[in-house]
């Protein structure tokens, strides 16, 4: 029986490239979004629920018959994250992720991979100087505050989760190799998108990630 996915972010840059390369590996995938018109791909193999993550009944609407969790969310636009402009905190990522552990739980799903970040929890030592600035002056710090809270609700869910923790995205078509660590700062300090998608669908059976926080980058 073909195994499906719920990816949440599906109308993100990430998220688009995940729906396109999961269902080239023969996955059927849901995706939950406010927005549909948003999303560029028409697959017969996807499925689009329209709803938000922050009600309950919409995620457990979107993941009855789905064995995996993909959470490719983020918490600001870029142009809030970048702002020096207070601004209250909405707490995407720790409330939807709130829900998606309850609705997992209920209906006996798993496995959820969730999109972090480099400089989230205790990998904030091997962020680049210049990104700990950013994340210190700017509205970066509520991204990365939600992101915590978010990444500390999943590792006491009991369920199988893997947190990618990616250094600075880019758009680039032609994809590097893939470097994982663990407890340094990766140089080049660069991924592709590209690569940060397939690293999710390549890895949704893979133990050797679970109950871990690799830190992403391309060689």
């Amino acid at each position: 029986m073909k195994k499906r996915i719920l990816i949440f972010g599906g109308t993100g840059r990430t998220g688009q490239l995940a729906i396109e390369y999961a269902g080239q590996k023969g996955y059927a995938v849901t995706t939950l979004v406010r927005n549909p018109d948003k999303l560029s791909s028409d697959s017969e193999k996807l499925s689009v629920i329209q709803g938000s993550l922050l009600q309950l009944d919409d995620v457990r609407n979107a993941m009855k018959g789905c064995d995996y969790v993909i959470s490719l969310l983020s918490a600001l636009s870029e142009k809030e994250s970048f702002s020096f402009k207070r601004i209250d905190p909405p707490h995407i990522l720790e409330k939807s992720i709130g829900n998606t552990i309850k609705a997992m739980k209920e209906l006996g799903v798993g496995r959820i991979l969730y999109l972090s970040s480099i400089g989230v929890g205790d990998s904030h030592q091997y962020a680049p100087w210049y990104m700990r600035l950013m994340i210190k002056i700017l509205n970066f710090k509520l991204v990365f505050a939600d992101h915590n809270k978010a990444e500390e609700l999943i590792k006491k869910s009991g369920l199988d989760w893997t947190i990618a923790r990616p250094v600075g995205l880019n758009n680039n078509e032609a994809v590097g190799n893939l470097q994982i660590t663990y407890n340094q700062t990766p140089k080049p300090f660069k991924m592709s998108r590209k690569q940060l998608a397939m690293f999710f669908i390549d890895n949704l059976d893979n133990k050797e990630y679970i109950h871990k926080t690799p830190i992403l980058s391309e060689k």
